[in-house]
C-alpha cells in the first residue's frame, strides 16, 4: 500500500511545466511512437508489464498492455490481464460511503460510533470521529498494514477484529495520518448499515452498473487467476518472482480488477457521477470528494478518497496504489475530462515509484496532444547483475552466522547452484551473486556482504534500509 506523503514530490514533479529542449535547426521535432517509448521503458526498467488506459473528452483514447504477465512463461499480458489496483482503490470505498450519505443512511459528518454495532472504545466522545475525517486521512489514526501470504497457512483478522484495535494517536483535523485502520472502519461501516458483505455492496452499487464484469474482485475466481498478472520484485534492474500476498485491510485497496475497470471508474466520476443513463453518485457528492481539505503540503491536499493537487489554480485528481508485487497510478483532469491509469505487476520501492510516475507524465502530455515530441526519461539503478564466475566456490558461503547481540542465527543453504538465506524466522529466501563477496536477496530490498580471510568466509553483514546486521561465521 502506497503511503501519501512518499508521494507528494513525485506528484509536484509531474504535473510541473514541461520543457523541450529548443530546435536550433528550425526543424519540427520528431514525433514520438508512444508504443515504443513505453516498450523501451519496459526494457530499461526491468519492469516485467505495463497495461495503460488513456481516457480523453469522456471517451477511450487508447488501451493496451505490454510485456509479460509471466515471465517464465512468456506470456504477454493483454488488456484482460488482471493486476490488484493498490490503494487507488480506497476511492472506490469512498464512493460507497456518499452513496450511503445520500441515502441518508449514515451523515458524514456524524460520529462513526453512532452507526457501528459495537462502539470503537478508543474514540474520544468529545471529539469523535467521522466518516469524513477517515476517508480524507484526517482521524488521526495510526498508519498499519497487515500482510499475510496466499499460501501461508494462518488466518487473516475481520474488519472487527481489526477495528476493535485501533487507537488513534491525535486528535482528529489536527494532521494527516495516511491509514489503512480507517478504510477498515469505513469497509466495517458499509457492512453494517447495509447488512451487505463489503464486496456484495460495492459490486451491486458501484461495479456492476458500471458494467464491470470482474467479480471476485475481492477473492478472485479461477478463471480470475488464470488471467492475473504474476507479483515480480525489481533487483538491478531484473525482475525476480515475488510472495503472493493478501492485505487484511481490504477496503484499503486489495482488489484485482482489469485496468479497463479501474478507468471505467474514473470517468464516471469525470462524468460527475454519471454513466449512461445512470446515476452512480450525485454531481454534489463527486464535487465534495475532489475538494481539497486539510492541506497535507503545500499545494497539495487529500479529498475524499483521492489526492488532490493544486497548481496555479487548476486542482488534478491523483493516486498511487501498491501492494508488494504490484504498483499502478493515475491523474485524472476534470476540466478536459481526460486522464491515464496505469498498472503494472511490480512492487513500489523509490525507483520504481519514480519510473511510474515520469511514465505517467509522459502519457498524460500524449493525451494533451494527441502525440508528443520529448522524450521519455527512464532512470535505472546503475549496478548490474553479472554471472558466478565459473571458478567461485559457492560452497565457502555455506554455514550458520550468529547475530551479533541476539542468541538467533542466519543460515546460508545451497540447493543445485543456488545459493539461499534463511531467517531466524525459517524463511527461505533466494540470493544471488552481485559482484566480489556481494549478493543480494531477490525478493528484499537487502544486500549481503560476506567477509573473507585467506580463502575462508568469516563473516556476513545485511544491509537493509540504512540499517546492517552482521553475523559471524560458527
Amino acid at each position: 500500500m502506497k503511503n501519501i506523503t512518499h508521494f507528494l514530490f513525485l506528484l509536484t514533479f509531474l504535473l510541473s511545466t514541461t520543457s523541450c529542449k529548443k530546435n536550433t535547426d528550425n526543424e519540427k521535432p520528431i514525433k514520438k511512437n508512444i508504443d515504443k517509448e513505453i516498450e523501451n521503458w519496459l526494457s530499461k526498467t526491468g519492469i516485467p508489464s505495463t497495461s495503460i488506459v488513456l481516457f480523453k473528452d469522456g471517451n477511450i483514447l487508447k488501451s493496451k498492455a505490454y510485456g509479460y504477465s509471466n515471465l517464465k512463461t512468456k506470456t504477454l499480458a493483454n488488456t484482460s490481464t488482471i493486476y490488484n489496483t493498490g490503494s487507488n482503490f480506497k476511492s472506490v470505498t469512498a464512493t460507497a460511503i456518499m452513496q450511503l450519505n445520500e441515502k441518508g443512511l449514515i451523515d458524514i459528518d456524524k460520529p462513526i460510533n453512532d452507526y457501528l454495532k459495537q462502539s470503537i472504545e478508543y474514540f474520544d466522545k468529545n471529539t469523535p470521529i467521522t466518516p469524513r475525517q477517515l476517508m480524507s486521512h484526517q482521524s488521526g489514526i495510526p498508519a498499519s498494514i497487515g500482510i499475510n501470504k496466499v499460501w501461508e497457512r494462518k488466518s487473516s483478522r475481520t474488519l472487527k477484529e481489526i477495528a476493535s484495535t485501533i487507537k488513534p494517536i491525535e486528535k482528529p483535523d489536527k494532521k494527516h495520518i495516511y491509514s489503512n485502520d480507517g478504510y477498515t472502519l469505513l469497509g466495517l461501516l458499509i457492512e453494517e448499515v447495509t447488512g451487505l458483505t463489503y464486496e456484495e455492496y460495492i459490486w451491486k452499487n458501484i461495479l456492476n452498473p458500471l458494467e464491470i464484469e470482474t467479480y471476485g474482485f475481492l477473492e478472485p475466481t479461477p478463471e480470475m487467476i488464470e488471467d492475473l498478472a504474476l507479483p515480480y520484485h525489481i533487483r538491478y534492474n531484473q525482475a525476480y518472482p515475488t510472495d503472493q500476498l493478501h492485505l487484511e485491510q481490504y477496503p484499503a485497496g486489495d482488489i484485482f480488477l482489469k485496468p479497463m475497470d479501474m478507468a471505467k471508474f474514473l470517468m464516471m466520476h469525470l462524468n460527475q457521477g454519471k454513466v449512461s443513463n445512470k446515476n452512480i453518485l450525485s454531481k454534489e457528492s463527486v464535487q465534495k470528494m475532489h475538494q481539497p481539505n486539510l492541506e497535507v503540503e503545500e499545494n497539495f491536499y487529500y479529498g475524499l478518497g483521492f489526492g488532490i493537487n493544486q497548481i496555479d489554480g487548476k486542482k488534478y485528481t491523483y493516486h498511487q496504489g501498491s501492494l508488494p508485487g504490484y504498483l499502478s497510478v493515475f491523474l485524472i483532469d476534470f476540466e478536459t475530462k481526460s486522464g491515464v491509469y496505469i498498472t503494472s505487476n511490480v512492487s513500489s520501492s523509490p525507483i520504481q515509484d519514480k519510473q511510474i510516475n515520469l511514465l505517467l507524465k509522459y502519457i498524460f502530455e500524449y493525451v494533451k496532444n494527441d502525440d508528443i515530441t520529448i522524450n521519455l526519461e527512464v532512470p535505472i539503478d546503475k549496478n548490474k547483475v553479472i554471472a558466478v564466475p565459473s571458478e567461485m566456490k559457492l560452497e565457502k558461503y555455506i554455514g550458520k552466522y550468529k547475530i551479533a547481540g541476539a542468541p538467533v542465527h542466519l543460515k546460508i543453504d545451497k540447493i543445485g547452484n543456488q545459493l539461499f538465506l534463511i531467517n531466524p524466522a525459517k524463511e527461505r529466501f533466494r540470493i544471488e551473486y552481485l559482484n566480489s563477496n556481494k549478493f543480494f536477496i531477490t525478493t528484499e530490498n537487502e544486500d549481503i556482504e560476506f567477509k573473507e580471510n585467506n580463502g575462508n568466509i568469516e563473516s556476513l553483514k545485511l544491509l537493509s534500509g540504512g540499517n546492517e546486521i552482521n553475523a559471524k561465521k560458527e
